[in-house]
């Protein structure tokens, strides 16, 4: 069973991209996966869906849909604290993880770090990169 890290731009996709999430990955990884999720990525989405803007109707859309992934793989939420990047990137390291993220930064620093990462390609689909 494959796990993946995911940050927060990432959840936001659905919403923001009209991207199938859960379909992409199960597309894209061949096989049972467990989607991570840092608990302060959760923090995020919780306190943006309070917020108003295009962020926050994504991160409640995220929220309100959490159970639509839950029925097609497991998501688990993992107890982390500090910075969302730091800690995925520390995270993926010592764990052999694939990371799944749009932020250009943080894939690079992956990259060089020899993780895998999965982010959008094109406009629809994910791939790793």
């Amino acid at each position: 069973m494959k796990k993946i890290i995911t940050d927060t731009n990432f959840l936001l996709m659905p919403f923001e991209c009209g991207v199938d999430l859960a379909g992409e990955l199960q597309r894209i990884v061949h096989g049972p996966l467990i989607l991570q999720i840092p608990s302060v990525v959760f923090a995020e989405l919780r306190m943006l869906a309070g917020k108003t803007g295009k962020n926050a109707a994504a991160a409640r859309f995220f929220v309100q849909n959490l159970e639509k992934f839950r029925s097609r793989f497991a998501v688990e939420e993992v107890e982390s604290s500090g910075s969302a990047d730091e800690w995925i990137l520390k995270y993926a390291q010592k764990n052999s993880i694939i990371v799944a993220t749009n932020d250009i930064p943080l894939r690079k620093r992956l990259l060089a770090l020899g993780v895998p990462v999965i982010a959008m390609k094109g406009k629809s689909k994910l791939d790793f990169v």
